[in-house]
């Protein structure tokens, strides 16, 4: 047979093939109805997603501008769903028809899953997926396990969107058909020159036999509604008197139409607007607002700041001679093959504020300058998730109003008044702040210590956090944990104890403590693989590493754990119990001083507690969501108040409690009683800020500071106390008085100074997860300001003085935008707080360059 033979009857022969492969009439019809399907699966996973997107920016616009425009934000999804509406049509050619059915797949599922993921995500934490930063998150076990646990969540709303779809395919197909012919018939005289012409001596072709096409192909019968000039109406038939459209269907249409058309084209040019209409699938590709000059848009906000212009704190490392001659870890930048290294120079740095000038605040002077005061030990516990008004719970506070809430006329039952009175004990006695729950338990005698009321973690990103708190920095202002893979930019506690270690005189062979070696651990009961900790724990120092796989080990001393795995990180944290009384022996035996930082778990999600028993707190807490959650929040806030009594009485046991400076500081609170959220990824409520902040020492009397601090301040002060104690050898002393002076954060054993006559005490906060957005406040004013650090975020501002719970936050896609509101809710009150927004701003964008110069991190470097 000739080759043009062949290709004859190719397509007679694929037509039998198909015909007898079953891809009849009854497969024609599947396949029609799959694409309806598909068709409505898209557009249901759109309008979900657009609803959820602009609920969760429903504080970015005014009431009115929402009501004005809002019709404009769903251009985009239209057009994408009119795309997914034309997949679904009927087409002759059966290639074609395979093709669009394909298509149309291929673009249901990853809508309705992106769709899902982002409102379950949204319904569990109150933030919107990054869809362009999801390249970002880390692919480890603990990772993988931490989304799981939402595994449930986007299940429930995919299977929702999919069953919903099944049942109301034909009417959202035909609805949306309709609408189409009316606009498609409307557009056809503009439309004439993309007419379909005839095909000339069409004999020439040859007829097509319809048995050929085993189709069932609907109302449209292959046509491209918009184009097919064959195709005047629903009913098809250009000259039947059912195929006329009415005028009034006509116009209920179209005008609408060209209402929102109309309005596009006339609505400003506002970065909020851009960044609301966006549809979902193109998310992850398009980037919102212009281009940028640094990290921090400045558009508006005019002003003379001459003094941070091409300013750095870093500078050239002072000598220390007290510094041995080989490389130490975290003295990388005083070693021999270090010439040409910068450090960073508190002194260089232009929002510097030092206290270490002015004397120790008046109640703690007798305590550590009449000897009576030791310090042989250090322990620093990071408390996971807690909030400030839960150390202890107290009334007054939010969280104690918000119990009261959810109880009828808020009066809360005796019964449940003991309970919360009994909850904190411990915390009541470390901090010494009065419940107000018990009043005999409010006039025992406090522990002894300082007590921070207004701290504020440097990180809401627990690692972050971590950095912060041992090494005495801020955190890089970049996604996740990558602090260890550069520069951290100051030593951390266990490089300074190590190169303590290396003075003069330094030996166990002594009774004297102060003449003792250091020894560095760091130990927590859940797993350190969650996005590279354990590299994280090695880079500040820690060579003695307790975690959940320490505990898991065969050839652990404790093997095998007491409790069941708590959560999708490890075990309850008082599987450390053993481990803990053995590092306080040991020490005592060798004649070794501890530092050990201890970072508890049991207070992450879902805050469960070992036997599962929970105490209510909260009325109803059984049937409703929030209030279920805050319930198992405040009872995991419970057991490690207990396990911090455990560790107080360990202390007890071993006759080393009045040798021990004893730190307890949030990694970060959440703001579950605030608005429901578990995590406090791109939450800028100050829920997730406000932290406990403990210095406990059974020789210091009991005194609360109450001036905003930070938590990367723990270091400096406890070098501070260390040095005003005498607790430590001449030499040690000697050391860590010339490096006191490097560190940012002022000692909270002297008073805090909030401003002086050239700047204030800007405080700054990296958010989880650390690259979209940076809050700072002010020392010496009542503002927050959290500024996005990409374009498609907006700026916050809140007044705590006003709205000190921030259940009214002012949001704006632009400072330029955000000026306007402020002048609009101050009123002629205004220019002292726009003036304080361009002087932060500014202040932020110097320091987030500076952050990664001291960091020597490159944003655009690929990690």
């Amino acid at each position: 047979m000739k080759l043009s033979d062949r290709i004859s009857l190719a397509p007679q022969t694929f037509r039998t093939f198909i015909k007898y492969a079953g891809y009849g009439q009854r497969f024609g019809k599947f396949q029609v109805g799959l694409q309806r399907y598909c068709f409505t699966v898209t557009f249901l996973a759109l309008c979900i997603a657009k609803v959820v997107h602009l609920f969760a920016h429903r504080h970015s616009l005014t009431p009115d501008k929402f009501l004005i425009w809002g019709a404009t934000f769903f251009i985009q999804d239209a057009l994408v769903i009119i795309f997914a509406r034309v997949l679904a049509q009927n087409f002759r050619r059966r290639w074609i028809q395979i093709s669009t059915t394909v298509a149309a797949i291929a673009l249901s599922l990853p809508i309705s899953g992106m769709a899902s993921a982002n409102t379950s995500f949204f319904v569990a934490t109150g933030a919107e997926i990054h869809w362009r930063r999801v390249h970002y998150f880390h692919r480890d076990a603990a990772a993988i396990r931490t989304i799981l646990t939402g595994l449930a969540g986007f299940l429930f709303v995919e299977c929702f969107i999919l069953t919903i779809s099944w049942f109301l395919a034909s009417y959202i197909d035909n609805g949306m058909g309709y609408v189409l012919e009316i606009l498609g018939s409307s557009l056809r005289p503009a439309l004439c020159c993309f007419r379909r012409q005839p095909v000339p001596n069409s004999e020439a072709y040859g007829p097509i036999p319809f048995e050929d096409y085993d189709d069932d192909l609907g109302e449209e019968e292959g046509s491209l509604f918009l184009l097919d000039e064959t195709n005047d109406g629903p009913n098809n038939g250009p000259k039947s008197k059912a195929g006329m459209i009415p005028l009034v269907k006509r116009l209920v249409v179209l005008c609408p139409i060209f209402l929102v058309v109309l309005l596009r084209l006339i609505r400003p040019p506002d970065p909020a607007y851009a960044f609301l209409s966006c549809t979902l699938p193109l998310s992850p590709f398009v980037a919102f607002g212009g281009s940028r000059s640094g990290p921090v848009d400045l558009t508006g906000l005019e002003g003379d700041y001459s003094y941070l212009s091409y300013h750095t704190a870093l500078d050239h490392p002072p000598f220390f001679d007290f510094l041995p001659r080989q490389k130490m870890k975290g003295f990388e930048d005083w070693s021999p093959d270090g010439h040409g290294h910068l450090h960073y120079n508190a002194s260089q740095d232009p929002l510097h504020i030092s206290n270490l000038n002015l004397d120790i605040i008046d109640p703690l002077q007798e305590a550590l300058r009449n000897g009576s005061m030791n310090i042989k030990h250090v322990i620093l516990i990071k408390l996971e998730s807690t909030r400030g008004d839960v150390f202890p719970v107290r009334t007054g506070t939010f969280m104690y109003d918000r119990i009261a809430k959810s109880y009828k006329n808020r009066r809360i039952p005796k019964r449940i008044q003991n309970n919360l009175a009994n909850l904190t004990r411990t915390a009541r006695r470390l901090t010494g702040t009065a419940t107000g729950l018990d009043p005999q338990e409010d006039q025992k005698p406090s522990y002894g210590g300082i007590s921070a009321s207004n701290a504020f973690t440097v990180g809401t990103y627990t690692l972050k956090s971590v950095v912060g708190s041992v090494c005495g920095v801020n955190p890089l202002a970049a996604d996740f944990n990558r602090e260890y893979k550069y520069h951290i930019y100051q030593p951390c506690l266990p490089h300074i104890l190590d190169v303590l270690n290396r003075q003069p005189g330094i030996s166990n062979k002594t009774d004297d403590y102060k003449a003792w070696p250091w020894r560095s651990m760091w130990m927590q009961s859940v797993t350190d693989g969650y996005d590279n900790q354990r590299l994280l724990t090695r880079a500040m120092g820690f060579k003695n590493v307790t975690t959940k796989e320490t505990l898991r080990d065969r050839h652990s001393k404790h093997y095998p754990p007491k409790s069941k795995e708590i959560n999708y990180y490890g075990y309850p944290d008082t599987e450390l119990r053993e481990y803990l009384w053995d590092a306080i022996q040991a020490a005592e035996r060798d004649h070794k001083r501890l530092f050990i930082t201890h970072l508890t778990g049991t207070t992450h999600h879902p805050w469960a507690i070992p036997g599962g028993k929970y105490v209510d707190l909260l009325d109803y807490y059984k049937w409703f969501g929030v209030n279920r959650q805050v319930n198992r929040y405040l009872n995991s806030i419970g057991f490690v108040d207990k396990w911090l009594g455990d560790i107080l009485k360990m202390l007890e046991d071993a006759g080393v409690a009045n040798e021990t400076l004893l730190i307890m500081a949030g990694d970060h609170g959440i703001s579950l009683p605030n608005d429901g959220s578990i995590t406090p990824y791109d939450n800028p409520n100050i829920g997730s800020f406000h932290i406990p902040m403990v210095f406990s020492h059974p020789q210091l009397p009991q005194v609360e500071v109450d001036s905003p601090v930070l938590s990367n301040q723990i270091v400096p002060t406890v070098l501070d106390l260390l040095i005003e104690s005498s607790s430590l050898s001449k030499e040690a002393t000697r050391a860590i008085k010339e490096l006191l002076p490097l560190y940012e954060g002022q000692s909270m054993v002297r008073p805090i100074i909030k401003e002086t006559e050239e700047k204030e005490d800007w405080q700054f906060t990296v958010m989880n997860t650390g690259g979209t957005w940076l809050a700072l406040r002010s020392a010496a004013k009542p503002y927050r300001l959290v500024i996005p650090l990409i374009d498609d975020m907006e700026w916050r501002f809140t007044d705590l003085e006003r709205d000190p719970n921030e259940s009214e936050p002012i949001l704006e896609f632009d400072p330029r935008s955000l000026a306007r509101a402020i002048r609009r809710h101050y009123g002629d009150d205004h220019e002292p707080v726009v003036q304080w927004i361009t002087d932060a701003a500014h202040v932020a964008g110097w320091w987030v360059k500076d952050n990664w110069r001291r960091y020597k991190y490159t944003p655009k470097k690929k990690d």
